[in-house]
């Protein structure tokens, strides 16, 4: 597959638009049949109306992407701006599906039973969480007040069923996509034969109305997009920045307990994606006194997402231990909700009730943040599409830009990367590097921080 990646961060998006077509006119000498656009919160808003210009330019030809916090490219290396990514491949059978129904389970269930792939690679887009309108979110607030209301002096079976439901909402507004849950399904439906890669969006300044995902020149905010790949010998590559897991629960808890820093253990409380209690405290109460954070209030927090200037941190990090795979899971704490509970994006109803607050010491492992590019199969100038945990932006600042130079030694000019939350992927037996401790489901990988992943085409 060959490619060109034009770029564009001009103030009005119209004029990032039309810059972005007018170097496709003197750069571009084929006709795409593939588009990738990705554009960071600079044009939030106006994604529709980039995405209509594009359309006119290039017609019918598939097109996914997502809003994103940067990209890595021949050229450069941007955390504010827009990319679009030209594509052809004759030997390739390329579509791009899309579906945004009324929860977000159902979404992945309706796309899942249009996608069809025999062989070669899934790609899929869907929000970690997307965050809705003004009104939408206060409404949020009030069920996360009220299911967190009735869980005070509640038994624990109250309490779980209290979190269940809340965890529903979620769901049915289409609010939090579990990436293990989701790649399953699309696992099903190919046989578990396919690998399939979840682009992950989600953004570390958190506004209203997003996420965007893009299918086929059409916003569909919080929906998600399947990209298909049909073709042989395409090599897909996931990999992360920690050790393997053990044989069993107990031998990985030694391997994470020497990894991280451990700040105190608890008893954990919770159903499927909503954390209820740690030694029988709110969440975000029994971290307190440990890594002084500041409750927010739910004003405070709407102003703050009405103005894209709230960040979402995560210097410390609750550890889980699953249960069945022996894997491991970590998620950032802090006071992101105005409420007890604490929901995120990760069903941990595998996982074991011991759960410790940790952080980690990352400062050796720059290199490992791109550690798939490091598993390349072929040296013909393939197009290399990779993905790059955003965290990296937190932990190293500026240093970050020498993977300019360091992708590019390494690929040449036939490649695209993407800033942001980390990818998922579910990986078929035979085509795993190792032992990931991320493992999440058989044979489904994905962790909070840390992972990258890249499909050689």
């Amino acid at each position: 597959m060959k490619s060109i990646t034009l770029f564009s961060n001009k103030k009005d998006y119209k004029q990032a638009a039309g810059d972005i077509i007018e170097q496709a006119h003197s750069r571009v000498d084929f006709e795409p049949d593939l588009a990738l656009f990705y554009a960071t919160l600079k044009y939030n808003g106006k994604y529709q109306s980039m995405l209509d210009i594009f359309h006119e330019e290039y017609g019918d030809i598939p097109q996914i992407g997502a809003s994103v916090d940067g990209m890595i490219y021949p050229d450069d290396i941007h955390t504010d701006g827009a990319a679009l990514v030209l594509c052809k491949d004759d030997e390739a059978r390329i579509r791009v599906e899309g579906a945004k129904e009324k929860g977000s389970m159902k979404s992945a269930e309706k796309l899942a039973k249009k996608v069809k792939c025999e062989k070669g690679v899934i790609v899929l887009h869907f929000p970690l969480v997307h965050v809705p309108d003004a009104l939408k979110s206060a409404e949020t607030f009030a069920k996360g007040f009220y299911y967190s209301k009735r869980c005070k002096g509640a038994n624990q079976e109250k309490q779980k069923e209290c979190a269940g439901k809340l965890a529903d909402y979620f769901d049915k507004e289409n609010i939090f996509y579990l990436p293990p849950t989701i790649l399953n399904i699309f696992a099903k439906h190919t046989d578990y034969k396919i690998p399939i890669i979840g682009i992950n969006a989600m953004h570390t300044q958190v506004r209203f109305n997003s996420p965007s995902i893009f299918c086929n020149f059409e916003d569909i905010g919080g929906g998600i997009a399947a990209l298909v790949v049909e073709k042989e010998n395409i090599n897909t590559v996931y990999d992360d920045i920690f050790p393997d897991k053990g044989k069993t629960m107990e031998e990985t808890k030694n391997i994470v307990h020497s990894e991280f820093k451990v700040i105190k253990e608890f008893k954990a409380n919770f159903e499927k994606n909503v954390l209820i209690s740690l030694d029988n405290l709110p969440p975000v109460k029994a971290v307190n006194n440990l890594i002084y954070v500041a409750a927010g209030k739910k004003e405070e927090l709407l102003g703050h997402l009405g103005k894209g200037d709230y960040e979402v941190p995560m210097p410390y990090e609750l550890l889980f231990l699953n249960k069945k795979t022996s894997g491991a899971f970590i998620i950032g704490i802090g006071s992101y909700y105005p409420f007890d509970l604490f929901p995120f994006f990760m069903d941990v109803s595998d996982y074991s009730e011991d759960v410790a607050l940790v952080y980690e010491l990352i400062d050796d492992k720059f290199d490992g943040f791109i550690s798939c590019l490091n598993n390349l199969k072929f040296n013909d100038n393939r197009f290399v599409y990779f993905l790059v945990d955003v965290g990296v932006i937190g932990a190293f600042g500026k240093k970050v830009f020498e993977y300019k130079d360091k992708v590019r030694k390494k690929l040449g000019k036939n490649y695209f990367g993407i800033l942001s939350p980390n990818p998922s992927m579910y990986i078929p037996p035979g085509l795993q590097l190792r032992n990931y401790l991320s493992e999440s489901f058989n044979n489904t990988f994905f962790m909070s921080a840390g992972a990258n992943a890249c499909i050689e085409i």
